[in-house]
């Protein structure tokens, strides 16, 4: 798993994640230990870009979920875009599609955190 990051234009205390690889047992426990460190007053409004994502387990769920409970304690909140049919299906199988604001491109997510932030 490999992780980039930009800011997120028009929201000052977001980021862009592009992650690169696949989100299983060691991709989560780096995700977890890159993105937690991040998270605070300062920043707290994430979007993950899944568009080179093609694997995503129960452990890379459970570390969305945990981001996503750490997040809404500062106010914050995740979207979570480019994802393939294939991801998709398995967010909507576990119910979580509008917890984690599953969007199908990167300008709506930003639009959705945009409307949280203000």
């Amino acid at each position: 798993m490999k992780l980039s990051y930009e800011p997120i234009p028009n929201i000052p205390d977001g980021l862009v994640v592009r992650l690169t690889g696949n989100l299983e047992i060691n991709g989560a426990t780096l995700l977890w230990d890159d993105i937690s460190t991040r998270a605070g007053e300062d920043t707290k409004f994430f979007i993950f870009n899944f568009s080179d994502v093609h694997i995503i387990t129960s452990a890379g769920i459970g570390t969305l979920v945990r981001f996503f409970v750490r997040l809404r304690g500062f106010g914050g909140a995740v979207a979570i875009c480019g994802c393939s049919d294939k991801i998709k299906e398995v967010f909507g199988i576990v119910m979580l599609q509008d917890l984690l604001q599953v969007c199908d491109s990167e300008d709506e997510a930003r639009a959705r955190l945009k409307a949280a932030a203000s």
